[in-house]
């Protein structure tokens, strides 16, 4: 058997290793505001592209510019306590991995979904668990991953399941049903499309004055941008030794500072960067002919009810 990330299984998902019980259980019952958005993805699938997009416009085009600012302002559901969350100012942009079944829908808030391709999704997830060390899988090699990944047995279980569970109700009204691949080949139209999804003033804002807020929101969400700050923001929170104050206001923060400190004797350190490459298509060339034929095979049985796989003949 493989090199297997360490994970932490609540209510029968698999979580990262620095996730806390009661949190992710607060988040599943958490109970949206009337002005809430959230990003629904499986991992990897640009949640956070989506989410800086979201905080862009709801900013006016004005970017986060540290760490702090960073962290506190686009939360994470199954990372923060439920008190952090109720201080944050409104409207708030919040992002979670939960699938439909496990979270509080609500027809007053509004859910933006992106679906990114398996056989991306799996390499850049691959990516992502070498990059933080509390996996403690930094010398984990990617066949490993990939079998994990094809049994549904990585963080937030299976990628089919999870992808299917929002399809299925993509046709809500308060739900925007996208994929990564048709934002990537088109950002302007993405970004115009999320604007107008949030509401009118926020389209006609983007619209305006030779279209010069939409030029701030494409600028400041772009691949080269992103990698530039996020991944800095990051490597930030892996040398940071949090307060006490944090650690008792979120026991996640007090979990992952705990585990960063094991991870670092045992020799884990961060590889590569949160934001990696941005392109489509790295599957076909990291994949073998084998790990595709296999894949495909997974496709055919866990959506053969469903004409989901036809987002991409249309991407």
């Amino acid at each position: 058997m493989g090199k297997k990330p360490r994970y932490e299984k609540i209510e029968g998902m698999l979580t990262p290793s620095t996730f806390v019980p009661e949190v992710y259980r607060d988040a599943m019952a958490f109970k949206p505001r009337l002005d809430d958005v959230f990003v629904p993805t499986y991992p990897k699938c640009r949640t956070t592209w989506v989410q800086q997009i979201v905080s862009l416009i709801f900013r006016k085009g004005k970017t986060l510019l540290t760490s702090e600012e960073y962290f506190a302002t686009l939360p994470f559901l199954e990372m923060t306590p439920m008190d952090i969350l109720s201080m944050l100012e409104k409207p708030r942009c919040i992002k979670t991995h939960l699938p439909f079944d496990r979270i509080s829908f609500s027809k007053d808030a509004k859910y933006i979904c992106v679906a990114r391709h398996p056989a991306d999704c799996v390499v850049s997830f691959f990516h992502h668990t070498r990059f933080f060390p509390t996996y403690f899988f930094s010398d984990g090699c990617f066949d490993d991953f990939f079998e994990l990944f094809i049994k549904g047995e990585v963080d937030w279980n299976d990628y089919f399941d999870h992808l299917l569970s929002w399809y299925e109700n993509k046709d809500e009204p308060n739900i925007l049903f996208l994929t990564y691949e048709a934002m990537k080949s088109d950002p302007p139209n993405a970004c115009l499309k999320i604007a107008r999804f949030l509401g009118e003033t926020y389209y006609n804002l983007l619209t305006e004055n030779d279209e010069t807020m939409l030029k701030k929101v494409l600028e400041y969400s772009s691949v080269e941008f992103m990698k530039a700050t996020v991944n800095e923001f990051w490597r930030e929170q892996f040398s940071a030794v949090p307060s006490e104050e944090l650690q008792m206001l979120n026991p996640v923060v007090k979990k992952f500072a705990k585990l960063m400190e094991e991870a670092e004797k045992e020799g884990h350190v961060p590889l590569g960067g949160f934001i990696r490459k941005g392109v489509v298509g790295d599957g076909e060339i990291t994949l073998s002919k084998e790990q595709l034929d296999k894949l495909n095979e997974r496709i055919n049985q866990k959506t053969s009810h469903s004409d989901v796989m036809n987002l991409w003949k249309m991407s």
